[in-house]
């Protein structure tokens, strides 16, 4: 694991530590792995000295091709911070943008708030937070990464994302559980590009989960 991205999990983890309230009756850990399925939206390439490139985007999800997908959430009480590792490669380039992803994370950093679902175990969450964008991909010849950024590894503070999910607590020990999970995001993220320029990038997807959880009472 390179040094890049040990600071960036340090600053997930960080923020996801911070972001939780100082009370509440149940303390949770909980880890996912799971696939999304992202609706086409547009994308936008602009370089110097270049025409603008836009075109509407489809992607999938790949969950098991090179850095999986996953997520992990802290909670506390009705309160939750949570990492989606989402990930989207484009599936329709074109001569000029010959490749591109956000693999290694167009990651969705949350704070969410949970509503018991009344005479279900169920748990509807709503959220918002940040995306953390990992761009790679070769456009009009050139590669569009690496680019210097505040986390490192190319990591870049990119844009704003929400989340509405819905999901039961199954419980199967007195501190076990475990969750399946079906969850709505939208994003919105702009990147650095080497040689100068930005992507924008949003995203809608679908998302359906599996997570195997702790619970331990305060």
């Amino acid at each position: 694991m390179n040094m890049g991205l040990r600071r960036y999990k340090c600053w997930v983890l960080l923020f996801l530590w911070g972001s939780l309230p100082a009370h509440g009756q149940e303390l949770t850990a909980e880890v996912f792995a799971g696939t999304s399925w992202s609706l086409p939206m547009p994308l936008k390439i602009v370089q110097p000295g270049e025409a603008r490139i836009r075109l509407k985007a489809r992607y999938r999800t790949r969950p098991w091709t090179g850095a999986p997908y996953y997520a992990y959430r802290l909670g506390y009480g009705n309160w939750s911070a949570e990492l989606v590792h989402h990930k989207v490669y484009l599936q329709n380039p074109t001569p000029e943008v010959e490749h591109f992803e956000v693999s290694h994370g167009y990651n969705l950093v949350m704070l969410s708030r949970a509503v018991p679902l009344a005479g279900t175990p169920g748990v509807f969450r709503v959220g918002l937070g940040l995306v953390i964008g990992h761009p790679e991909g070769r456009v009009r010849g050139k590669p569009i990464n690496p680019v210097k950024s505040l986390l490192g590894g190319g990591y870049h503070i990119a844009g704003f994302c929400l989340q509405a999910a819905v999901g039961p607590k199954l419980g199967v020990a007195d501190h076990w559980f475990f969750r399946p999970e079906a969850k709505l995001t939208a994003a919105w993220a702009r990147m650095p590009l080497a040689g100068g320029g930005s992507v924008t990038v949003p995203n809608v997807a679908l998302h359906t989960l599996l997570g195997f959880g702790y619970r331990r009472q305060r």
